[in-house]
């Protein structure tokens, strides 16, 4: 193995990414050492690169790897082996000390950084995917099935787990047979349709955008939604009563940060119905409390799905043959990445091939 390997750098915020070479990085006793075969790019990487948190520059971006193992490190404890596919998520290194830590400790024996105070966010704030090779933590380490391609794989590690976690959400209040919504049929909602009607859900698709609901349109006939609705059509609430009888949504998942659509949303909502908000606006969400309040309605948040949960979600997309659409880049057109994420006519996911 070479010393080096290329990698896209964020050298100065709101600057193109540049193509370079980094030393590859040292597997520790803890770590495993992934050679990177497919890597993702999302809205997420859109806001670091903006420079909306805080990291420390030069820091190579991308949450979304899906690769193999090469190097596993002498202190890991889990079953893992050199050769091994996997997709990671990007919460790595619980100190196991803090709150966050103590907290969940009581509930599992698995370490789960994402509430770790001093946790590392690979692609966010620490070196990411958009490398040759990267360092894993073996805890938010997933197996990749071998029906589940890397370039597939990739987005499931940040938009699939963001969308099954916050289909997790739903329960108990919403239960399978039940009619939910998904919000924004991009690269989550698109993720979000799929899961749902595997998980036996009555499936409305919404989005305002003709590309959205065209995304929906074209889903396998097992996964398509079974209503598909433009959320700025005069008679959209009329059909949404009517597909429920009259008694409004159980749950509904809203995958745009838009304040109004997310308000709009919490009225489609039945008695008892569950809103789970995946956007993070600038402003104050604005939900009617009167409806909250009268309907005993319930929002709540979600972040992203444990490693456990993840697993659980990749046997679904094996089992029932879920895929992103996706936009396959080479390397070298890393630095156009964000010009063709924000054309008017992109749909689903980018994804860039490493290896």
């Amino acid at each position: 193995m070479s010393e080096m390997m290329r990698a896209a750098q964020i050298v100065e915020f709101e600057k193109p990414y540049q193509l370079g070479e980094r030393p590859i990085p040292q597997c520790g006793e803890n770590d495993l050492l992934i050679q990177v075969h497919a890597a993702g790019f999302c809205h997420s990487d859109l806001q670091v690169l903006q420079g909306q948190f805080a990291a420390k520059l030069p820091m190579i971006p991308s949450h979304e790897p899906a690769g193999k193992i090469v190097q596993v490190g002498t202190n890991v404890q889990r079953p893992w082996k050199v050769g091994d596919r996997v997709g990671v998520l990007n919460f790595k290194n619980a100190c196991g000390q803090c709150v966050g830590c103590r907290q969940h400790a009581r509930k599992s024996s698995r370490p789960d950084p994402r509430f770790c105070h001093k946790r590392k966010m690979a692609g966010f704030k620490h070196d990411g995917a958009f490398a040759q090779y990267m360092l894993a933590d073996p805890n938010t380490t997933v197996h990749l099935p071998s029906a589940v391609s890397y370039e597939q794989g990739a987005p499931l590690m940040c938009a699939g787990a963001t969308a099954w976690g916050a289909l997790q959400k739903l329960g108990p209040d919403a239960q399978s047979g039940e009619a939910i919504a998904i919000v924004g049929i991009g690269g989550v909602g698109h993720l979000g349709v799929q899961f749902a009607k595997a998980l036996g859900f009555r499936t409305v698709a919404i989005d305002n955008r003709p590309e959205g609901r065209q995304l929906a349109l074209e889903l396998p006939e097992h996964l398509r939604p079974d209503l598909i609705i433009d959320s700025t059509a005069s008679d959209t609430d009329e059909k949404i009563l009517e597909f429920t009888s009259g008694e409004g949504l159980a749950g509904i998942v809203v995958c745009t940060d838009s304040i109004q659509a997310n308000a709009w949303s919490l009225q489609q909502l039945g008695n008892k119905g569950v809103i789970v908000p995946l956007g993070l606006p600038k402003d104050k969400w604005q939900f009617d409390s009167e409806a909250m309040v009268f309907r005993e309605l319930t929002i709540r948040g979600s972040y992203v799905a444990s490693a456990e949960e993840v697993e659980v979600m990749l046997k679904v997309v094996a089992e029932h043959g879920i895929s992103s659409h996706l936009t396959v880049l080479h390397f070298d057109q890393i630095p156009s990445l964000v010009e063709r994420y924000s054309h008017a006519s992109m749909k689903g996911r980018l994804v860039i091939q490493i290896a």
